[in-house]
């Protein structure tokens, strides 16, 4: 019986020692197995590093504070699995979402990149919803095309390269967007709930808003204008 393939697991983490726990169990928790774990911790001053030495398994890597393009980066060059997954260190994921990937990748020869829906946790009361909730058309075109929740074939990085370090927000939009150019099928989608995204008023996406959402609507005015 031939072997499951190896997916490798990127987390990114930067000061979130309050989450990262449950990110990282998160993973452990999968019931897929083959997998490995991949944390770069981008020069945090909190005791991430210390809860992440507290897992023997964890391919950890302690860098100069860059910016998450490059820490996803250090993640990428260290895989060696034949998929790529994310889970950034305020999140979590749900037990049956790697096994849920592989398995439709396996149904489905043509795929290269698979995503699937996603829940925001408002763990902030200082985050008004309103603030942060969209039409229901901008959501279904936004989570259809998430970075983190989705799974990748490598082999993409290997076409198309890594992320860009230019791009210090939105840089898994920009990542999108170049699959998309060069003729990848980005319509692959899971219709359920695997990932578990955390809004807590320190998200890098949030406090970069005036800069991210240029991407964003680059990417609402296609989808709309597809429709």
């Amino acid at each position: 019986m031939s072997k499951e393939p190896l997916v490798s697991v990127m987390m990114p983490t930067y000061n979130n020692a309050k989450y990262i726990r449950q990110a990282i169990e998160s993973v452990y928790a999968q019931n897929y197995k083959n997998i490995e774990l991949i944390v770069v911790d981008d020069g945090s001053t909190d005791n991430t590093q210390k809860i992440v030495k507290e897992y023997n398994d964890i391919k950890y890597f302690y860098i100069e504070h860059k910016g998450i393009p490059f820490a996803r980066n250090t993640a990428l060059e260290n895989s060696k699995g034949e998929y790529i997954a994310f889970c950034d260190s305020d999140d979590y994921l749900l037990p049956d979402k790697l096994s849920t990937q592989i398995q439709y990748f396996k149904e489905h020869s043509d795929c290269q990149i698979v995503f699937t829906k996603y829940e925001n946790i408002i763990d902030n009361d200082k985050i008004k919803k309103d603030a942060i909730t969209i039409s229901e058309k901008k959501r279904e075109i936004l989570e259809k095309r998430h970075l983190p929740t989705a799974m990748v074939n490598k082999s993409l990085f290997e076409k198309y390269g890594n992320f860009d370090e230019d791009f210090q927000t939105g840089e898994d939009t920009e990542l999108i967007y170049r699959f998309e150019k060069n003729g990848e099928n980005l319509n692959h989608f899971i219709d359920k709930n695997f990932y578990m995204r955390r809004l807590h008023g320190n998200n890098i996406t949030l406090l970069a808003r005036p800069k991210y959402s240029k991407y964003i609507m680059s990417i609402l005015r296609k989808g709309i204008s597809n429709k």
